[in-house]
C-alpha cells in the first residue's frame, strides 16, 4: 500500500474503503470533552485538534473513533485503500448518517 502525505483540514476530510469494503472518512476536528486515541490509548485532552475516523458500513450503520493525527497518520492511513482528499462539505455528520442509512432490499455490490 502507498503511504498517504497530509492531513484533513478545515476545508478538507479524507475518505477511502477498508479491506471488508467499508467507507473510512477521516474529519478534523477539535475536541470538546475528553477521549482515548484508539491508536496509542494516549489521552486526548479537551481543545485539542484530533481526527475523528468514521465508518461507514457497506451494510449500513456507522460508528466513529478519536485518533491523535500523528497516530492517524502512522498506524491508520496505512490501512485504508484509496485514500483521497474531498471537499469538507461531504463529511458532515447528516451525510454520514444518511450513508449508512441503507434502504431494505437489494443491496449494492461492494467494488
Amino acid at each position: 500500500m502507498t503511504r498517504f502525505s497530509g492531513q484533513p483540514s478545515r476545508k478538507t476530510s479524507l475518505t477511502g474503503h477498508t479491506d471488508e469494503g467499508d467507507e473510512v472518512w477521516i474529519i478534523r476536528s477539535i475536541s470538546q470533552k475528553f477521549y482515548n486515541c484508539l491508536g496509542c490509548h494516549g489521552p486526548i485532552e479537551i481543545g485539542d485538534e484530533h481526527v475523528v475516523v468514521q465508518y461507514v458500513g457497506k451494510y449500513g450503520g456507522t460508528e466513529h473513533s478519536h485518533w491523535h493525527q500523528r497516530c492517524a497518520e502512522e498506524i491508520l492511513y496505512s490501512q485504508i485503500r484509496g485514500l483521497r482528499q474531498v471537499s469538507a462539505r461531504e463529511s458532515t455528520r447528516d451525510r454520514l448518517e444518511s450513508r449508512g442509512r441503507r434502504p431494505a432490499g437489494r443491496r449494492r455490490r461492494p467494488r
